[in-house]
């Protein structure tokens, strides 16, 4: 197997990587580890994690992608309130102004079901403001709930992301994983897959067909599975038909992490409408779901043999304060080479680098890249031929050593179950039509299903919240969740 970048012979992707860099975005650091005495710190340089070290160390990836959050919005609090110098989150002073003059601050949110601003391209570039960062306060007032201005501006901690934050702690938080497209969820979905979504600015089909990596991957016999709860958001790909046996249900994902029969690529999607975390829905729902999937892996047989990547599609319009650089794209002139707004992702595994902050820049197709590398694949487009490819977030001691972490347990999540259905959530009753039944908190995501999924085994919205409540159930069963 070809491997150029271990030859060292200068690929394409690598003179597509340092052409962005130097002239788009600025030199950043690259992976920073907490250390309690600078003097213990090593000069020598490490060895490097190889394309043909990484195949014989890592054969499983498994890929969670979440809704609508930003990075400030969820780990924020790490510099805020636990000073954590390292991690670029909120500090003292940041705001963001009203339109009638006065400035609105980060504040925590005083509700766990914390409505987003519901921003797309246009409204996304209104947030920025040519890179001020100054229009999320301006954006949020200018809606019907205009009283609720500061909700772009609300934040939350350790508290209530406990999953996240006790993660970041043993593995690896990057701090500068941006969104693929300042834009809303569908774009940076197939951004995520394909490196592209066929030119549309919302959440619209192309008109024309493209790749996906998973194409890539039944081409070259590499096996895939998405696990799926009560909608499948992966059959959105125009390269993706109903009939594949590569969607399960996001039981097969436990079944077969416990007995080691998961395949090579691992898509994991929430129940949506309850535990996605797209706004309203209660986050913490959101960390029962993550410590499940964790818990899963942690104690499956091919634990030191796997990588757990966990990111966001977009910002969800709360408020970030690192503006978004440009990369190279295909499509730069239509505007799909500025990046979106950062978001929460961790890099989580036996091979992260263990408690570190990644400011390497990252954006979604860096799974791609990831995936391409590991398994020799050509790039589907531009853009994930010039991005980072996420080996910064590994550590090339232990890789070279094989000294993996080990999968040690998260404390359990305390929180009322009661507190979890709250009328104004998602989870609740606010979601639900007169019949009961509840749609996935994303109408572009139900009118797909209606047109092309229904009388599928697919569709399962009708099972919504049964499929929700046997993960909860799993979830307190194995001392997960408290509540």
């Amino acid at each position: 197997m070809h491997d150029s970048d271990d030859e060292g012979s200068v690929s394409r992707r690598r003179a597509l990587q340092g052409l962005g860099a130097a002239a788009l975005t600025p030199l950043v650091p690259g992976c920073a580890v907490p250390s309690q005495d600078d003097d213990d710190a090593t000069t020598s340089t490490p060895p490097e994690a190889t394309w043909a070290l990484l195949r014989e160390r890592i054969d499983t990836v498994v890929i969670l992608m979440m809704e609508n959050r930003s990075f400030d919005h969820y780990m924020g609090a790490l510099t805020l309130h636990e000073g954590r110098d390292d991690v670029d989150g909120l500090r003292p002073g940041m705001s963001n102004p009203h339109p009638d003059g006065f400035d609105v601050p980060p504040v925590p949110s005083e509700t766990p079901c914390e409505g987003g601003v519901g921003v797309g391209w246009n409204g996304s570039r209104e947030q920025w403001n040519e890179g001020a960062n100054d229009g999320f306060v301006s954006k949020a007032a200018d809606g019907e709930d205009a009283s609720r201005h500061d909700r772009a501006m609300r934040y939350f901690d350790r508290s209530t992301l406990s999953a996240y934050y006790n993660l970041a702690d043993r593995y690896t938080l990057c701090d500068r994983w941006f969104a693929s497209v300042m834009s809303s969820t569908w774009p940076n979905r197939f951004y995520s897959h394909a490196a592209q979504n066929g030119g549309v600015q919302g959440n619209d089909h192309a008109a024309e067909p493209f790749p996906s990596i998973y194409t890539r991957l039944n081409e070259t016999g590499v096996d895939w599975a998405c696990y799926y709860s009560n909608l499948p958001a992966l059959a959105l790909l125009p390269d993706r038909t109903v009939a594949e046996e590569n969607f399960q249900g996001i039981e097969e994902f436990f079944r077969q992490a416990e007995f080691g029969f998961l395949p090579p690529v691992c898509v994991v999607e929430p129940v949506w409408g309850r535990s996605s975390d797209h706004p309203d829905e209660h986050p913490v729902n959101g960390q029962i779901f993550v410590q499940t999937i964790y818990d899963a892996l942690a104690n499956s047989p091919q634990w030191d043999r796997s990588l757990l990547l966990i990111t966001y599609d977009e910002h969800g319009g709360f408020f970030d304060h690192v503006p978004p650089p440009e990369v190279p794209d295909d499509r730069a002139d239509q505007g799909f080479g500025q990046l979106g707004f950062r978001v929460p992702s961790l890099v989580v595994g036996p091979w992260a680098r263990p408690g570190a902050v990644c400011s390497t820049q990252f954006e979604h197709t860096s799974i791609l890249a990831f995936l391409e590398g590991l398994h020799d694949l050509p790039p589907l487009t531009l853009r994930d031929a010039s991005a980072n490819d996420l080996r910064d977030c590994l550590d090339p001691e232990a890789l070279v050593a094989d000294t993996p972490l080990p999968g040690e347990p998260l404390p359990a999540i305390e929180w009322p179950a009661e507190d979890l259905e709250r009328p104004e959530c998602a989870s609740g009753d606010l979601f639900r039509d007169e019949g009961g039944a509840s749609g996935t908190n994303q109408d572009e995501l139900d009118a797909f299903a209606d047109e092309f999924l229904v009388g599928t085994r697919l569709d399962r919205r009708d099972q919504t919240d049964a499929i929700h409540e046997a993960l909860m159930e799993r979830a307190r069963a194995r001392g997960l969740w408290i509540g």
